[in-house]
Order: C-alpha cells, then structure tokens, then sequence
C-alpha cells in the first residue's frame, strides 16, 4: 500500500523571484552546505538550466549506523537517496510553474515521486509538492513508508527555513 504526500512550503518572496532561485546552481550548492546537518553527505551529481527547464540531481548518504532499526533490516549498506527535481519554464500569463520530483534508493524498493507547483499567494508564493511513496516489501513496507515521508516532511521543513534565510539575503 502506498503513502501520499502532500506538502507545502510558503515564501515571502513573487513565484516569478523564487523561480528565479530554483533555476540556479548557487541557490542548490547553498542548500546542500546548510543541511549538512541532517544529512553530511549531500551533494548536487548534475544540473542543467535553459529556455526549456532545469533538472537537478542531488545525492544523499545516510550512514546505515543512522538509520532506524527497522530500515536497517533491509539495508545492509549505508544508504543512499537520489533525488531529482525539475521545473518547467514560468509561465508568466499564469504566474506559476510546474514541475516533478523523485527520489529512489539504489539497492533498495523505494520509490518516491510526483508533482511540484510553484504559485502565487496574497503574502508571496508556495511551492506544493503531492506525490506518492511505495516501499515493495511485504509487511514492513508501510512502516518505512511512514518513515520515509516523516524524514522527507523533515527535510522539507529544513528546506523552508533556508528559503526564509535566502530569501532575507537576496531579495
């Protein structure tokens, strides 16, 4: 059985100025250093930019001695998260953009996925990710799904508090 996610961050800042920073290698490469904390192993592994969109590629370690019990049941390894986001261009009649999101562990039956939408709102902009989160394993799977999307939320809420810093800094 699957998980969903939905989760929303909140700037206060245009979509059209935190666009402007989703597009850019420097804005990632400063997350990476700031949630060293969580995770001491995060790095950006590819990013591109153009007219079209922008992809970026993020890997996470997690030191298996890190992980919770349950998951170091079916991990034998440290653990590693590939993640992958990408945005459409903005669209300026709809002020808002598009895009998606995975996360896999190689090695391991996690899947992770689905849609981001960066909007408008009265006091800035949201970004709001939805998806879903699938461990195929019989009996513990919905335990590390649980799992899985409790360290996510978490990772996400780190992600807000660097934008609200960013934010501050450059706009």
């Amino acid at each position: 059985m699957a998980r969903h996610l939905d989760y929303t961050i909140t700037f206060d800042a245009p979509a059209e100025k935190i666009y402007a920073d989703l597009i850019r290698r420097e804005y990632w490469q400063s997350l990476m250093d700031a949630i060293g904390f969580a995770t001491p192993h995060a790095e950006i592994t590819s990013f591109s930019s153009g007219e079209g969109s922008t992809e970026i590629v993020f890997s996470y370690r997690v030191p298996r001695s890190n992980l919770p019990p349950i998951a170091r049941t079916v991990m034998p390894v440290d653990m590693v998260v590939i993640r992958e986001q990408h945005f459409d261009p903005y669209d300026h009649e709809l002020n808002r953009a598009t895009g998606a999101y995975s996360a896999s562990v190689p090695r391991g039956p996690v899947q992770l996925g689905g849609e981001s939408l960066l909007t408008e709102t009265d006091t800035g902009s949201q970004l709001r990710f939805t998806g879903v989160c699938k461990v195929h394993i019989p009996f513990v799977g919905g335990a590390l799904e649980d799992l899985i999307l409790h360290h996510i939320k978490q990772l996400f809420d780190a992600e807000e508090a660097f934008a609200a810093d960013w934010i501050a800094e450059h706009h």
